[in-house]
């Protein structure tokens, strides 16, 4: 405990600074190689840093990291939450690619109180620039100017950033020219009242609120000119005025952990713990299954008692005198049709065959007609048998002898008796 009190008070020897912030008013921290004792050399992105809240894996959720390349150094920035007095430690770890050195820094920041904070707050989102942009203080004197001294000039005394994001962050798309900037949505506040000019170009802007995403230059209005002379291209879709924002001056109402460190307490949000296993939640399918397999088979059995108690009941009056005759009958029913259909089928053959033996004793006949041409014009009948029509046996043709295909003698008369003779 001593060596870990002792390594906590030669951090903050080092850097001798602490970063005091204000609730409401977003802040901006620079990380650079002049924090850990580097000379910034001509490599571009030599140096990578990591911050973490310190004895933590990430950042608290209301502080945000945002490298940029241009400036060659890193940004710390956010809204501390309502919590007075709080303190909490950054641990810094940075990394030279050169040399592969590493050096940490521990960074306390102090949450302190601000003095009559904004209770009017404007929104815009500037789709010319990101977020490091806005962290040159000219550029951010700029944009104040033309609401100091254009817009809402009752904000002169007190105007400030309540809100800083990027607008990808924020559910915007990436721009497809890698070259422009992915914008930034912004919220300045004072404690004001808002000007006419300011509820008049609500007003002007009001139709454009059903719209969800414009695209770039998709409405000009009148004080257009103001921003682009300033170097500011607004989405006039997402303009909102907050009048009385309650979110600048409500407690936060999240569990503040208490953390001892270096004998005093440290209270920050969003400390991570472990957690075990018997504290995680499991779904129960408990009426998941009641529903889809017990609700059904309780009315299925439901249904089966109904439908048997309408039949025991009502049996004498669904009695049907030629339904009980036939499921009587049903067996000589049945034997008697296969009975007819069988004898259907034996007649059907008889018949057939008979048809075929005619068939073909007249085609015989007929074939040998066809072969003997001295008889092809006699006319026989096919009545005839088979004896009469053949005229004399041999190997080939084996009729009998004794029928002859000569025309019959005329029939004997016996001559009249003349005395003369």
């Amino acid at each position: 405990m001593v060596n870990h009190r002792l390594v906590l008070f030669l951090g903050l020897l080092q850097l001798g600074l602490t970063e005091n912030v204000l609730m409401t008013e977003v802040f901006e921290i620079t990380v650079d190689p002049f924090m850990f004792n580097w000379t910034l050399e001509d490599v571009n992105n030599q140096y990578v840093y990591q911050p973490s809240l310190l004895n933590s894996p990430d950042l608290p959720s209301w502080v945000n990291y945002r490298y940029s390349e241009r400036h060659q150094a890193g940004f710390l920035f956010g809204v501390p939450p309502n919590k007075h007095n709080a303190e909490i430690l950054l641990q810094i770890i940075a990394l030279n690619r050169k040399n592969y050195e590493t050096r940490q820094s521990v960074l306390p920041i102090r949450i302190t109180e601000k003095l009559n904070p904004a209770r009017n707050e404007v929104q815009l989102k500037i789709d010319n620039l990101n977020v490091e942009d806005m962290f040159d203080t000219e550029r951010m004197n700029r944009l104040k100017d033309v609401f100091r001294k254009k817009l809402w000039r009752e904000s002169d005394e007190d105007l400030y950033v309540t809100f800083l994001a990027s607008a990808i962050q924020m559910g915007a798309r990436l721009p497809p020219n890698p070259k422009e900037g992915e914008g930034v949505v912004i919220r300045i506040g004072s404690i004001a009242p808002f000007s006419m000019e300011l509820i008049e170009l609500q007003a002007e802007v009001k139709p454009l609120e059903k719209v969800p995403l414009c695209p770039r230059d998709f409405k000009r209005t009148t004080v257009e000119r103001y921003f682009r002379e300033a170097g500011f291209a607004l989405d006039w879709c997402t303009f909102r005025l907050f009048p009385d924002n309650s979110s600048s001056v409500l407690q936060s109402t999240t569990t503040v952990e208490k953390l001892s460190s270096n004998g005093r307490e440290y209270n920050f949000e969003d400390h991570w713990e472990s957690f075990s296993r018997g504290t995680i939640p499991r779904r129960s399918y408990s009426k998941e299954f009641a529903f889809s397999v017990l609700l059904p088979l309780f009315l299925l059995v439901l249904l089966g008692l109904l439908l048997s108690l309408v039949l025991c009941f009502h049996h004498e009056g669904i009695e049907d005198e030629e339904s009980e005759v036939f499921f009587e009958n049903i067996f000589h029913i049945c034997t008697d049709y296969f009975h007819k259909k069988r004898f259907k089928e034996m007649e059907r053959k008889a018949t057939d065959t008979e048809t075929n033996k005619i068939s073909n004793d007249h085609f015989a006949l007929e074939t040998a007609i066809n072969d003997l041409p001295s008889l092809n014009g006699l006319n026989f009948s096919p009545n005839l048998s088979i004896k009469s029509r053949s005229i004399t046996g041999s190997p080939t043709f084996p009729l009998s002898s004794d029928v002859h295909m000569r025309p019959s003698p005329p029939p004997y008369v016996r001559p009249k008796f003349k005395p003369g003779l």
